[in-house]
């Protein structure tokens, strides 16, 4: 059988066309259910590889997720990128790996699984399922990725400040280890399907309830699919070293809501700050979250930042 060289998929932008066919730019996103163990002592640190296993980009390397240590069920944030159109077939092949946490030791093989990436794309709520040993489960979402004009990237940095702490300790002095989490809604409303795509996670901070986490810059066709007023959930965690992390707080919001709620007051301004709550109790606080800054940045500026236009600079 003839070897073929792996490639990896590159690119960004508008839809091209290749043979007469228009391609279209979609992005996948994964989560995976109770995974198998690869060992009885320790949970793993599963990552997940994607790659194209027939048609016309035979053999690309879409890419790979990054690690998600200590968990069974894992729900990564790196999206990978695909060009395609629905008259090509792409049938995709998706293989999860234990990094195991040592360089020194190679990677084990927890799962692999095979999906058609147009079937999915249009199937209902865009997402596929496939069954991984005798409990676990595969999943994988493949949308559009562009349905807004808006091109560049988000420099974002937040700060919490009257955390919740939900790890009292048997005496009551531990404290919380706040990170946070930027997920971008999944909608398809012909089925009445909601789901919240995790695009970003924080560093955690340890032993902290007034955490000041660091800037980040998040591409803006990653986080909203290029549209300013997409629905995101900010959700913030109490970190721990199991994985199993603990919920303290959330809210729903947008890119304008972010810039209209940026600190005036220094990065303690409660009158801007945001309320975090729970369903299950919307009428209570679980903390306040600052917006530092939440500038859009044009892109290939990011040394050099000018601030791309929004509703909410230009109200």
């Amino acid at each position: 059988m003839a070897k073929h060289k792996r490639k990896s998929s590159k690119g960004k932008g508008k839809a091209k066309r290749d043979s007469g066919i228009t391609l279209q730019r979609f992005q996948i996103s994964l989560f995976a259910e109770n995974l198998p163990k690869t060992s009885w002592f320790s949970k793993p640190s599963p990552y997940a590889k994607v790659e194209v296993i027939g048609g016309p980009q035979d053999g690309t390397l879409l890419g790979q997720t990054e690690a998600i240590s200590k968990t069974v069920s894992p729900d990564w944030c790196e999206i990978l990128f695909v060009e395609t159109a629905p008259e090509i077939n792409m049938p995709l092949r998706v293989t999860v790996w234990d990094q195991r946490g040592d360089d020194s030791l190679d990677p084990i093989l927890m799962a692999t699984a095979e999906f058609e990436a147009t079937s999915v794309y249009q199937s209902q709520g865009k997402n596929s399922t496939e069954d991984i040993g005798k409990r676990g489960k595969l999943h994988i979402h493949i949308e559009e990725s562009f349905v807004g004009d808006l091109r560049g990237k988000m420099k974002l940095q937040l700060r919490g400040l009257d955390m919740k702490n939900v790890e009292p300790g048997p005496f009551g002095l531990g404290r919380s280890d706040p990170f946070f989490e930027i997920a971008k809604k999944n909608a398809d409303h012909h089925i009445a399907q909601v789901n919240w795509n995790v695009v970003y996670r924080s560093e955690h901070i340890d032993n902290n309830l007034n955490p000041y986490w660091d800037p980040t810059v998040i591409d803006l066709e990653k986080l909203c699919f290029g549209r300013e007023d997409w629905p995101l959930k900010v959700s913030v965690y109490d970190h721990n070293e199991d994985g199993n992390h603990v919920l303290i707080g959330a809210f729903e919001t947008n890119i304008p809501h972010l810039q209209s709620r940026i600190s005036i007051k220094g990065n303690a301004d409660r009158d801007q700050a945001i309320l975090l709550a729970q369903e299950v109790k919307r009428n209570k606080t679980y903390g306040l979250l600052c917006v530092i800054k939440a500038e859009l940045i044009a892109e290939g500026d990011i040394e050099h930042p000018r601030v791309v236009a929004s509703s909410v600079m230009r109200e």
